[in-house]
């Protein structure tokens, strides 16, 4: 029997231990919570209060009536009544200056190129003479002065002194023209081409017209 109250005993006051101890750490977490709970409320409350600022304020746009739309008929019409403007012709008037200008432009072309003779674009009935006949004149300087326009005897034939210089200067030959007398030799071989062309083409004879009388017939004695 004592021994069964002192067993309970012991039970109570093990128990009562245990209860102390879980109540204390049931306690403690308590205030661990409530104390955490008070840092973050007095850490909220102790940051400055935001202060927004007032968006700005667009003042409002007047608004202005506009004044309704013509209908396109109406605009056409209205352009048409309008009167059109009176545009004043003026005859254009004669500048006795500009005039004047106009004479002395004229002779300026043709003195830009003093001494130029007659050239031709192309051979006359497409064949040129054979200018290497001339003494002084090879295929080379034949096919400068075919470039230049210069095809025929008749042509060197017709140069003056002027023409001739002015040849020269463009072949590149200072003094040949009227050195070894292109003029008088282009002559000859022109008056020499012209008359083998009258051989080779002969006038045609003239034929006797036929005399229109009827035959005579003979009369037979019976």
């Amino acid at each position: 029997m004592p021994m069964l109250i002192v067993q309970l005993a012991i039970l109570i006051a093990v128990a009562f231990v245990i209860g102390c101890v879980l109540g204390r750490l049931i306690r403690g977490r308590r205030i661990a919570d409530t104390n955490k709970e008070d840092t973050i409320i007095a850490a909220a409350l102790s940051k400055p209060a935001l202060v927004e600022k007032p968006e700005p304020v667009t003042p409002a746009k007047a608004i202005v009536a506009e004044e309704p739309l013509k209908d396109e008929g109406e605009e056409a019409a209205e352009k048409a009544e309008e009167p059109l403007p009176q545009i004043e012709t003026k005859e254009p008037e004669a500048d006795p200056e500009s005039a004047e200008e106009i004479l002395v432009d004229e002779p300026l072309a043709e003195v830009q190129d003093p001494g130029r003779p007659e050239l031709l674009d192309a051979p006359l009935r497409g064949k040129p003479d054979d200018l290497t006949a001339i003494s002084g004149i090879g295929k080379a300087v034949e096919e400068l002065l075919q470039k230049l326009g210069v095809f025929h005897y008749a042509q060197i034939a017709q140069w003056n002194r002027d023409e001739a210089v002015w040849i020269e200067r463009h072949i590149g030959f200072a003094g040949r023209v009227t050195r070894e007398n292109w003029s008088v030799q282009a002559s000859k071989l022109a008056e020499a081409a012209q008359s083998s062309v009258g051989r080779k083409n002969p006038k045609p004879k003239k034929v006797a017209p036929k005399s229109k009388t009827p035959p005579r017939t003979r009369k037979t004695q019976a």
